[in-house]
């Protein structure tokens, strides 16, 4: 399908690539610093992971289940043997239960996977029970939770419990990406493309070949996403289901989504098709942009159905920014919901010096691969995190740098005429404004890319022996992401729809899970990937994955962001203004490449 062409022009206030790790760009504005102590009658809820007989085997048996060639590969566990083999034995479950109501907290019960106790109760109750003060504070924009210290137990229970979480919240980002021009009549003939090429501004300095240099494209449509990933008209991912898990639903989401699919060439979601699941209404939290939750969530759904138009979506929607781990751990305990894909689009920035939280989250995931579900995580849109407010040099995304989950990276793909890709490259951009007939280079340069690197606390996992270093690597995979050639989506804001190019690693995660979806149900019967990470280094050379070169391609835009006048801007695609550099094999750009030619067929293979 082609689309009408459309001419580009810059609004009033030129929307820069759209909140790359910035604060609330349409939530309540909080200043930085605190906001007193917690009051003692506040609600309080807080989840005790509770310890294995054998906390080893946990991940030792994930790892197995998860790695072609060993004897327990594919052998996943019900939730039933699960909890049996590998949850917290009754008297464990039995002594912190009775530990917990003496202290004055309310037990909600083990969930599921025999790992997790919710208690609730309030702040008077979680200090005297934990040791710790408890108050407000500002983090990334948002006002959340946070506790003077680690938890301290008495001894009696000590041993009995990995970690305390919910006592220091953590504010997850949505990882979309919005080019800065918008769509309106302007002179000199500035169309954006259709497809990459189409339109290239002739008048300004042609850095690069012909064919390589383009006006931005107008947001690729459905056909030209499902060709892009080499899928026949039989590749639906039929009886299959994605649960996506982001924060707050948009009532408007399936109708919006359906008027999209109706331009873009792909067949309306039924409503029976999409389901919303909400495990807590929403809460008051302050800072959260919900307006751009909104558009993470109609970009996710958008996605996955044009890449899995016959399969179920379940949207698991977290009730504030700060819980996006918490409804992660719902949904893998939720016998309810048939899950075998979990699409995460979104990240917390950098991993958070918090071994409770990272062994906890850690802990749930680790069960999802035993369980044979696979998360796809987005590896941010912040390259390396190094000009991140507060940041402290380089730094990787949680939960992508977990060693449980498929981490995916970033491309800039120029897609031509006849839906074929022209090149995929990284997506690591860098801008120039053109200052007489030289382009010149911003200072600074940056202005998004996936994120990558190596891990600060999980330790390199089997499947990534090969690569340098002990640590996690990250990303794995990588999918479309630059959003200057990025997939046309629409959602409503503010009661009026509007359509518009939308990139980010948030774009690639729900291809790559949804790609995984069509894996399984060209299989059939009841085949299950779960964790996919170690497939993709089993088969690397086969032809599951094209390796992604560094390729010199660049997109003219008359914007960039609100600080900087309109004018000629050059965007190199793949411009490695930072640390992280696409090449040959693995890099931490785009991890072991894109999907190639063989990939579904070696995902279930």
């Amino acid at each position: 399908m082609r689309l009408a062409r459309i001419v580009l022009a810059v609004t009033g206030s030129a929307l820069a690539t759209l909140l790359i790790a910035a604060g609330p760009a349409h939530g309540t504005p909080i200043p930085p610093g605190g906001g007193g102590a917690l009051a003692a009658d506040q609600p309080v809820t807080v989840t005790l992971t509770l310890a294995a007989a054998d906390p080893s085997a946990v991940q030792a048996y994930a790892a197995a289940v998860a790695s072609p060639g060993s004897a327990a590969f594919g052998k996943h566990l019900t939730r039933q043997q699960l909890r049996e083999q590998l949850g917290a034995d009754r008297a464990r479950v039995a002594r912190v239960t009775a530990w917990a109501n003496r202290s004055g907290f309310t037990v909600q019960g083990l969930d599921d996977t025999g790992t997790r106790l919710t208690l609730t109760g309030t702040a008077r109750t979680a200090r005297a029970a934990f040791g710790v003060e408890l108050s407000t504070q500002t983090r990334h924009g948002v006002r959340a939770l946070t506790a003077s210290g680690p938890a301290r137990l008495p001894a009696k229970v000590a041993l009995d419990v990995q970690a305390v979480t919910g006592l220091t919240q953590r504010v997850a980002q949505p990882l979309s990406v919005r080019p800065a021009a918008n769509v309106k009549p302007l002179a000199d003939g500035q169309y954006c493309s259709t497809f990459f090429g189409e339109w290239n501004k002739g008048s300004v300095s042609q850095k690069y070949p012909a064919g390589r240099q383009s006006n931005p494209t107008c947001g690729y449509n459905g056909t030209q996403l499902r060709s892009l990933y080499g899928l026949g008209g039989g590749d639906r991912g039929a009886a299959q289901t994605i649960v996506i898990v982001g924060a707050y639903h948009q009532a408007s989401t399936l109708a919006d989504a359906n008027r999209t699919f109706a331009a873009n060439g792909i067949p309306a979601l039924p409503a029976d098709r999409f389901v919303v699941k909400a495990y807590a209404p929403p809460t008051t939290v302050q800072g959260c942009d919900v307006p751009l939750w909104n558009i993470e969530e109609a970009l996710d759904v958008q996605a996955a159905h044009t890449i899995a138009p016959d399969a179920k979506i379940v949207y698991a929607a977290a009730p504030d920014c700060t819980q996006l781990d918490e409804t992660v751990a719902k949904v893998i305990a939720d016998s309810s919901v048939d899950t075998t894909i979990i699409s995460a689009s979104w990240g917390i920035v950098g991993e958070p010096n918090d071994q409770a939280y990272l062994q906890a989250v850690n802990a749930i995931l680790a069960r999802a691969a035993i369980l044979g579900v696979g998360v796809y995580a987005a590896s941010g849109d912040t390259g390396d995190n190094s000009a991140v407010a507060g940041a402290n040099g380089t730094s990787v995304r949680f939960p992508a740098a977990s060693p449980w989950v498929t981490a995916v990276g970033g491309t800039s793909t120029g897609i031509g005429a006849n839906n074929k890709p022209i090149f995929q490259t990284g997506w690591e951009s860098a801008a120039s404004r053109l200052q007489g007939s030289t382009w010149q280079r911003l200072s600074p340069p940056f202005i998004g890319g996936a994120g990558g690197g190596t891990s600060s606390y999980f330790d390199k996992p089997s499947w990534q022996a090969g690569l340098p270093g002990t640590r996690r690597s990250v990303p794995d995979v990588a999918a479309l992401a630059g959003p200057y050639t990025g997939f046309l989506i629409g959602w409503s804001s503010g009661g009026q729809y509007r359509t518009s190019p939308i990139g980010g690693t948030s774009l690639a995660a729900p291809i790559v899970a949804s790609l995984a979806a069509v894996a399984q149900s060209r299989a059939g019967g009841d085949t299950v990937i779960g964790l996919a990470a170690p497939i993709h280094y089993a088969k690397a050379g086969t032809g599951a994955t094209t390796d992604v070169g560094h390729v010199d391609a660049g997109i003219w835009t008359p914007a960039i962001n609100d600080s900087l006048p309109a004018g000629d801007y050059l965007i190199d695609l793949d411009g490695g203004p930072q640390s992280l550099r696409t090449g040959p094999g693995y890099d931490h750009v785009t991890g072991l490449g894109a999907p190639g030619p063989n990939y579904l067929t070696a995902l279930v293979s």
